[in-house]
């Protein structure tokens, strides 16, 4: 085969910014940690596949969650929106850790597509959210110009409450309370109960970068597990 040239564990590329040894860099949608300091504008060699420790933001990771790379700030982040997605945590990160131990999947992630169908996740655990209204710990943030058009919510574990309480599913900003789940009550939210969002039949717009979080009435809630996965595309507005 004369045309093969190496076998792409790491990569001579044009970074657009300057960084050092061990950082981490995304040009389109390729993300490599540099061997060395490097400078932009200078082809420099940076590794595509292995397992790293990056700088993270706040997140908190299990061992195996995605791992995505923000850009603006240059470190790993649980946050999706439109950042990309780089691998898998090999070991657990807690909040105060300066940094997560990452396995480079090597390959572009669809998150960080800079158009087509993105996801945002959120898990409200009564156990760690408690039973008022509130973001989750575990929630991503949707950009700005986000258009939100479908998804799901599972509750993997039955909603309860003293009273006859409801929940809604909408963003911190950016759009209304409800936006992605009208107020239900807490006898559809039963053990493994499976429901299409509001999205689904009202798309709407995102006027600013907003993280999911639920609205609670009637609560405080008692108990509860709720997963949502929510589909955007961002907007080019050109």
């Amino acid at each position: 085969m004369n045309n093969y040239i190496h076998k792409g564990w790491s990569l001579t590329l044009v970074p657009p910014y300057s960084g050092v040894g061990g950082g981490g860099m995304k040009s389109g949608n390729v993300f490599g940690v540099a061997a060395g300091t490097f400078t932009v504008g200078v082809a420099s060699q940076f590794d595509v596949v292995g397992v790293f420790a990056l700088v993270k933001d706040a997140s908190t990771f299990s061992q195996g969650d995605l791992v995505y790379w923000d850009d603006v700030n240059k470190v790993a982040t649980s946050t999706v929106g439109a950042n990309l997605l780089i691998g898998a945590a090999e070991l657990a990160a807690l909040t105060g850790d300066a940094t997560v131990q990452v396995r480079l999947f090597g390959v572009p992630g669809f998150s960080g597509q800079v158009n087509g169908v993105k996801v945002a996740h959120m898990l409200y655990n009564f156990a760690v959210d408690g039973g008022a209204s509130c973001t989750p710990a575990n929630s991503d943030t949707i950009p700005k110009d986000a258009v939100v058009f479908g998804g799901v919510v599972n509750s993997t574990a039955a909603v309860t409450a003293a009273g006859a309480a409801t929940v809604a599913i909408g963003t911190s900003a950016g759009s209304a309370g409800n936006s992605v789940l009208t107020a239900t009550g807490k006898a559809a939210l039963s053990l493994d109960a499976v429901l299409a969002v509001t999205a689904a039949a009202t798309p709407f717009k995102m006027s600013a970068a907003g993280q999911l979080a639920i609205a609670v009435a009637t609560g405080p809630l008692t108990a509860g597990v709720i997963e949502a996965w929510v589909l955007y595309a961002v907007a080019s507005n050109d």
